[in-house]
C-alpha cells in the first residue's frame, strides 16, 4: 500500500452548508452479499466511510461498483451482511442522501431552474425556501445565466452540473455518485473534476464516488476503494495523502500523485 497516512481536512469552508457533525462512521458495510439469481454480484463487502470523507471506488467495469451504490442509496436490497447510514439500516432511499448517476435526470421539457427544483417541489419545500435553495445551487454550479435555458440547449458537461444540482438541491449530507463524468469527454471531465472538488471543498458533505478513472480517483479522494470482480469484492484500500486544498496542475505534477496512480493500476492490473 502506498500510505497509510490521513488526509488533511480543512475546518470549514464558504458557499454550501458544512455539515458540523463529529468524526462518525456515514457509511459502513458490513460482509453485505448481493446476487441477481445464480450470479454472485457482491461477497463480503466491508468498509466505512467518515462524516465529511471523500472516498472513491474504482474498479473495472461489471464488478458491481454500481450495485454497490445503488444499495447504500436503498435503491435495490441485499441478501446478507449490513449496510448502514449513520448508524441506521438501509431499507429506502433517505432525504439526506443525494444521487447523481452517469446518465442526467433531466426532464427535457422543464428548464434547468425547474430540473433543479424538482427534488424540492416533490417533498413539499416551501416556495421561498425553495428558490433561495436553487439560486444558491445554480450560483455554486455556474448555471445562473442558463437558469431558464432547457436541458438540448447545454453541453454534456452543464447538463451533468445541472444534475448534480438536482442531488444537492435538499443540501443532502451524504452525496452519492455513479460515474458522473464517464459519458464525457476527457477534457469536459477534468474541468468538472476541478468543479466537484471545490464544491467538496466548500461543503464538506460525505462523498461516495463510482469511477473506473484512477487519476480522478487519486487526484478527489481522501481514500480509494479497489474492487476486483467475480465476484465483486473489496481487494485494496488506499489513502491518498496529497496535500489540500488541491489544484489541478499542482497536484497532478507531483511525484507521489503519479505514484499512487501507478501503483493503483498495477493493483487493477493495468499496465502502468
Amino acid at each position: 500500500m502506498v500510505s497509510t497516512a490521513t488526509a488533511e481536512v480543512p475546518k470549514s469552508g464558504k458557499g454550501l452548508n458544512v455539515a458540523a457533525e463529529p468524526a462518525v462512521n456515514h457509511i459502513e458495510a458490513q460482509g453485505l452479499n448481493k446476487t441477481f439469481g445464480s450470479f454472485k454480484a457482491l461477497e463480503d463487502i466491508d468498509f466505512t466511510i467518515n462524516n465529511q470523507e471523500f472516498v472513491s471506488v474504482l474498479g473495472p467495469s461489471g464488478c458491481g461498483k454500481s450495485t454497490l451504490l445503488r444499495i447504500v442509496a436503498g435503491l435495490i436490497p441485499y441478501e446478507s451482511g449490513s449496510a448502514t447510514i449513520k448508524g441506521e439500516k438501509v431499507r429506502a432511499p433517505r432525504p439526506d442522501v443525494g444521487v447523481v448517476f452517469q446518465t442526467n435526470n433531466m426532464l427535457p421539457w422543464l428548464t434547468v431552474r425547474r430540473n433543479v427544483e424538482l427534488g424540492a417541489r416533490i417533498r413539499n419545500m416551501p416556495a421561498d425556501a425553495r428558490d433561495a435553495a436553487v439560486d444558491k445551487i445554480l450560483d455554486v454550479l455556474s448555471l445562473t445565466k442558463f437558469a431558464d435555458a432547457h436541458p438540448h440547449q447545454l453541453s454534456g458537461g452543464m447538463r451533468q452540473r445541472a444534475s448534480i444540482g438536482q442531488a444537492l438541491v435538499l443540501d443532502p449530507q451524504i452525496l452519492l455518485m455513479d460515474e458522473p463524468f464517464g459519458a464525457l469527454d476527457a477534457l469536459t471531465r477534468d474541468k468538472l473534476n476541478v468543479e466537484l472538488l471545490r464544491i467538496w471543498q466548500e461543503s464538506r458533505k460525505t462523498v461516495m464516488l463510482i469511477t473506473h478513472s484512477i487519476a480522478e480517483a487519486v487526484f478527489l479522494s481522501d481514500r480509494v476503494l479497489v474492487m476486483a470482480d467475480r465476484p465483486g469484492k473489496i481487494v485494496e484500500e488506499v489513502t491518498i495523502d496529497l496535500p489540500r486544498p488541491r489544484n489541478a496542475a499542482t497536484t497532478r505534477a507531483m511525484p507521489k500523485f503519479g505514484e499512487y496512480v501507478a501503483y493503483l493500476g498495477k493493483v487493477m492490473g493495468v499496465a502502468s
